[in-house]
């Protein structure tokens, strides 16, 4: 029973009033709420003191999340510089064995280019000439060391590859190093999130002050990535060796200059000019000098200090006493010569061109022997006991020569023989043949082509034994006083052997031509 109760028990038993149980209740009631406001005032004030106990506890932990986040942006950051100034050692040490291979591969290169050019020369001779069995040798010598040379170069260029991997590995590396690096400042760690969650569930002003501390912390973040970026951009800088990228474009380099050799009264018989590239021209003139005007064109990088240098280091040019030699085999040089000789009778001439055209003017000689596989060769005035010409692609002219024995043999090009020569053999394959024999001393033309039409003016004043003969041409003869021993006049094989009378001076004629025309007549027409 509780006191209200009891109060209306006494009520009952008329013990007291009803005015005085009114006040007992009353009283009874305001001593109740009087404990109940203490109650609740000490529970306010246990409420108070524990949040101002969350409140401390919160800034202590957000003060020790900060530091904490400080602390790991430094480490990281020093993690970052050690990984990449030890990924810039590699680079360098890759790059400086790649600077070693690149300088040998250089000086193979030279000497390949060396050996090489040695081989052209020996080559060029062996087009100009037989070989003599030194140098066939001495090719073979240098074909081995060249070989050899080749082998070093394949070895060279596999570790060149090696290592231009490698050194892409490795800065690849530091730039997936760096990313990653960066990336993972963008993430929040996962004792943050904890914390966070924790303060969320604890008040609910926790979301704005989360808001507030990711702003500093994205601020913080954001200088970090600065300060990050500026730092690897100078590490990498301060450690690696950035190498210049230079592009080559193709093309020759050449260079081009004139030279006079002169020297003074030589006596030299013999002339002696072997060239790869150029045109060279020999005429006479009223002095015992010589006097050789050469206009140079060197082609590629050449180790001298002058052109003249280069050209010379590549040439042998010697006067003697005896012997007149320029020998410039080499397919690097274009020279083109103009031969001032002086007027005498020269024992031997030997010319031998690859690429030119080689022209006498006014030279007398017993014994000449010229030869150009690419180019024209003429002779104007020339006198000669024997003249041997050798051709692939070119023309010949002799013009108001006198020569003894005239023998030529060629491949393509077409022949003019205007001059007094007593003995005329000619072979050819594409081309004509007009020859004018002007003087009655001529005993021997023949003729032999594969293509080509065959031109021949006799004097009406020698005797003839001739032979003409054509497989898919003619034959049209305009000789006067003639008779025709014996003829055929097939559709794929014609002959005409005919004959003139002159017991003093005959004339031995042999023409023949497989698809080509034979055309002869007298001089005088």
């Amino acid at each position: 029973m509780n006191e209200r109760e009891r109060v209306f028990e006494l009520v009952k038993k008329g013990i007291i009033t009803s005015e005085e149980a009114l006040v007992l209740l009353e009283n009874m009631a305001t001593e109740k709420d009087e404990k109940s406001l203490d109650q609740e005032a000490s529970k306010v004030k246990k409420n108070v003191h524990t949040f101002e106990y969350d409140q401390k506890e919160k800034t202590d932990q957000e003060k020790s999340d900060v530091e904490f986040f400080e602390d790991s942006d430094k480490v990281d950051q020093e993690r970052l510089e050690k990984i990449l100034d030890e990924l810039a050692t590699e680079a360098n040490k890759a790059s400086a064995e790649l600077d070693a291979v690149n300088v040998a591969l250089e000086e193979l290169a030279d000497k390949l280019k060396d050996k090489e050019e040695q081989i052209m020369v020996i080559n060029t001779i062996e087009e100009l000439e037989t070989l003599e069995d030194e140098k066939i040798k001495e090719r073979e010598i240098l074909e081995t060391e060249l070989n050899e040379l080749k082998q070093e170069v394949v070895e060279l260029e596999v570790d060149k590859e090696s290592l231009e991997e490698k050194l892409k590995a490795i800065r690849k590396e530091q730039f997936e190093e760096s990313t990653e690096q960066w990336g993972q400042k963008f993430d929040i760690p996962e004792d943050w999130e904890k914390n966070f969650d924790e303060f969320g569930k604890k008040m609910g002003e926790a979301g704005d002050k989360f808001g507030k501390k990711m702003s500093e912390a994205g601020s913080q973040l954001g200088r970090f990535f600065r300060d990050t970026v500026k730092t690897v951009s100078e590490t990498v800088n301060d450690n690696v060796e950035w190498k210049d990228i230079n592009i080559k474009v193709p093309g020759m380099t050449s260079s081009s200059f004139q030279h006079e050799f002169y020297y003074p009264e030589t006596t030299a018989s013999i002339l002696d000019v072997k060239l790869a590239n150029g045109k060279v021209v020999f005429k006479t003139w009223e002095s015992e000098d010589l006097k050789v005007e050469s206009n140079i064109k060197l082609y590629g990088k050449m180790d001298a200090d002058t052109p003249l240098e280069a050209f010379l280091e590549r040439s042998q040019i010697d006067v003697t006493d005896e012997k007149i030699s320029f020998q410039i085999p080499n397919k690097r040089i274009k020279a083109d010569l103009v031969f001032y000789l002086p007027q005498r009778d020269y024992d031997h001439v030997s010319v031998k061109l690859l690429n030119g055209d080689v022209s006498f003017t006014e030279v007398q000689a017993n014994d000449a022997f010229v030869k150009s596989t690419n180019g024209d060769m003429n002779f104007n005035k020339f006198r000669a006991t024997m003249l041997e010409v050798k051709g692939v692609n070119g023309n010949v002219k002799v013009t108001e020569s006198d020569i003894l024995d005239f023998m030529a043999d060629s491949v393509n090009g077409d022949f003019t023989l205007l001059s007094t020569i007593e003995n005329i053999v000619v072979s050819n394959v594409n081309g004509d043949i007009r020859m004018t024999v002007k003087s009655e001393e001529t005993k021997k033309i023949e003729v032999s082509l594969v293509n080509g039409a065959i031109k021949l003016a006799l004097p009406t004043t020698i005797g003839i034994e001739g032979l003409a003969k054509t497989n898919t041409g003619s034959i049209r003869n305009r000789l006067t006083d003639f008779e025709v021993v014996r003829e055929r006049k097939e559709k794929t094989n014609q002959m005409l052997q005919f004959r003139r009378l002159n017991p003093e001076k005959t004339t031995h004629v042999r023409l023949s031509t497989t698809t080509g025309t034979v055309y002869m007549k007298d001089t005088d027409q």
